[in-house]
């Protein structure tokens, strides 16, 4: 191959520089010892092509002064071949060195131009599963979706973005028409493949032989379904080029107004349980000027009675404290499903009836689209949770210290919920619930359980009794020690808003939430009523001539003390004005999701009847509501009245 020639060539070279004889003999001697290890390097090459060696890896050297390629043999011989440009020229033994996964071959490229060409020890790929069997994308959108090759450790180039990709969409045909496309590989038209990137556990490992594939609308056309395949075009291990292709899947572009919210579970892992989390999701909300991506959230199932329905709620945990949807930030935010409501509007416009009052905090939220694992689920209200924190209930978050005579007063957010199922709960001393055991059932939602101390439930249980008390001593003829212990002017806010809406769900008593911030100045540490929660049961119905909860919780007592009738009377004329603004927010919300409705009322058709409006069209159910909610600020406005 030249070598000894080349040795020749530089000792001449050599001498020709040097003055020195003794320096001359050690130059030479050094170069002797640098051409026999080039001599030996290339014979251990030529010997390895001539008994076909397959090679497994092919390493750069990295961080010393010498620059070239380890070169590893599947039976863990290894050759070291330097290029010399990080040292003398001299030492160049290599040229060049190509590694080709979709041929399997190694190409050296040597010094002198002799080119050697090995096999690599690549596994081809075998076949191709996809982990969804059907994607749903916004128009001008990006959605995702998972596959796996096999065997897990198949080499294939997936650069699609670099246009060397060995992987495909094949567009078979319209999903309507069920044509098919005429040849093999068809590249679709309406959308493209972005790109694909190896799949990642929560820890950002790469999970072997498992990939997310990116799909984008290219807003060419309006709402459509295809049908379509990933096809895999590569090598059989014995040079014959073959295509690989999946199951077909659909393909749906949807002319979305609202958000979308793209939940990706890892693996399509489904979320069966309210009580598990699964880990490591991936969303993503596009369609918004409040587009982002989150990663590592967990999602579950959330709900009582509504988990059990046909469309699932779900509870979102983010990794850290973000904004969504322009929202303040927070990590638990709730996908409300509003399957029995015909309007879908139900908790949303109750919502907005709390923020006409003096509550202090009310959820906010959005209506979205969500595609969860590729799959259209429909019309959602994406909302924040019921948490102590600055941007939400704002009172004092506690600490385990928090016992002191000050710091043990607050604050407490609590619920009282014949589901009675907190870690932490008691049952108070007065009154009497739904399920027949007296006394109301108390849960405590914060300070979580595993902040919660003995003196401080002791603390709270005690002051909710201690109120009750108060409330139910005397005769009434005068206001009594209760409104020590109470926030008045909150009880009648909230029990405005469920008088408006027609919410009985406090008379069991469900999800009916009352807090105490820690006491400062006499003022602050009372219990107050509130936030608002849970709308879509039996709500905003016509022909309703009664209070439904004027006897619920402690208001049965309330009631019977003139001066708290008062109040109400009092503060229902400063509110009715704001009350009267509704139904004009009512027209606003129905035209901001009458597209989304069409779509969510296909997907999810209503089985139930607890709303009286489930076989009415939008239209009509959302102009039957606003047509109840009149009637009930006209027939309120007239019994507050009469007190």
């Amino acid at each position: 191959m030249g070598y000894p020639f080349l040795w020749i060539a530089m000792v001449c070279m050599f001498l020709g520089a040097c003055t020195d004889l003794t320096d001359v003999e050690n130059d030479i001697k050094t170069l002797q010892g640098k051409v026999t290890k080039l001599e030996d390097a290339v014979s251990a090459l030529q010997a390895a092509y001539e008994e076909g060696k397959v090679i497994k890896s092919v390493d750069a050297l990295t961080g010393g002064e010498e620059t070239g390629w380890t070169i590893t043999f599947l039976d863990d011989t290894s050759i070291t071949l330097l290029d010399g440009k990080a040292g003398a020229d001299g030492d160049a033994l290599i040229s060049s060195v190509t590694e080709d996964a979709q041929t399997g071959t190694v190409t050296l490229v040597m010094a002198d131009g002799t080119t050697f060409n090995f096999n690599l020890d690549v596994a081809y790929p075998t076949g191709i599963v996809l982990l969804t069997d059907e994607l749903s994308v916004s128009r001008a959108g990006v959605a995702s979706f998972e596959f796996r090759v096999n065997p897990s450790n198949a080499v294939l180039d997936m650069d699609v973005e670099g246009g060397t990709s060995q992987i495909a969409l094949d567009w078979v045909g319209n999903a309507a028409s069920r044509s098919n496309a005429v040849s093999y590989v068809t590249p679709p038209v309406n959308f493209k493949l972005l790109r694909v990137e190896p799949s990642v556990n929560e820890n950002g490992e790469v999970k072997a032989g498992q990939y997310r594939a990116y799909v984008q609308d290219l807003d060419l056309s309006n709402e459509y379904s295809d049908r379509v395949a990933l096809v895999i075009s590569t090598g059989d291990g014995a040079g014959n080029n073959i295509q690989l292709s999946s199951a077909m899947f659909t393909i749906t572009v949807r002319n979305f107004d609202l958000p979308v919210v793209y939940i990706d579970t890892p693996e399509q892992a489904e979320i069966v349980s309210k009580d598990e989390w699964v880990k490591d999701v991936t969303m993503r909300i596009e369609n918004t000027e409040y587009g982002g991506t989150y990663s590592k959230v967990s999602v579950k199932g959330r709900g009582n009675s509504t988990w059990g329905y046909p469309k699932k709620p779900y509870a979102i945990k983010l990794n850290e404290k973000a904004e969504v949807l322009g929202m303040p930030k927070h990590k638990r935010w709730v996908l409300l499903a509003n399957w029995m409501d015909r309007t879908l509007l139900r908790n949303s416009v109750a919502f907005e009836i709390a923020k006409k009052t003096d509550l202090e905090w009310t959820p906010k939220g959005q209506f979205v689209e969500v595609i969860l694992n590729g799959k259209h689920i429909g019309n959602y209200y994406l909302c924040e949770q019921i948490k102590i924190d600055g941007n939400r209930l704002n009172i004092t978050e506690m600490k385990t210290t928090d016992i002191s005579e000050e710091t043990i007063t607050g604050g407490y957010l609590l619920e009282l919920d014949v589901n009675y199922d907190e870690a932490n709960k008691f049952r108070s001393d007065y009154g009497q619930a739904s399920d027949g055991v007296t006394g109301m059932p108390v849960n405590i939602k914060a300070p979580d359980e595993d902040v919660l101390q003995t003196e401080q439930f002791d603390y709270i249980k005690n002051y909710f009794n201690a109120a009750e008390a108060a409330l139910y001593a005397g005769d009434f003829a005068s206001a009594g020690e209760y409104e020590a212990y109470i926030d008045v002017n909150t009880f009648i806010d909230w029990w405005f808003v469920h008088e408006l809406a027609q919410n009985g769900e406090p008379g069991h008593p469900k999800s009916s939430y009352m807090y105490k911030d820690r006491d400062r100045d006499g003022t602050d540490g009372k219990l107050k009523a509130g936030p608002v929660w849970d709308f879509d049961w039996g709500t905003f119905v016509p022909g309703a001539a009664d209070f439904y909860i004027k006897n619920a919780i402690w208001y049965g007592r309330l009631f019977q003390i003139p001066g708290f009738v008062t109040s109400v009377k009092e503060r229902w004329a400063s509110l009715k004005s704001k009350f009267n603004e509704i139904p004009d927010l009512i027209d606003s919300q129905a035209a901001l999701i009458k597209n989304s409705e069409e779509i969510n009322s296909r997907l999810w058709p209503i089985s139930s009847t607890v709303n009286g409006d489930e076989s009415l069209s939008f239209e009509e159910a959302v102009e039957r509501m606003k047509e109840a909610y009149k009637e009930r600020v006209a027939w309120l406005d007239d019994a507050i009245n009469n007190l």
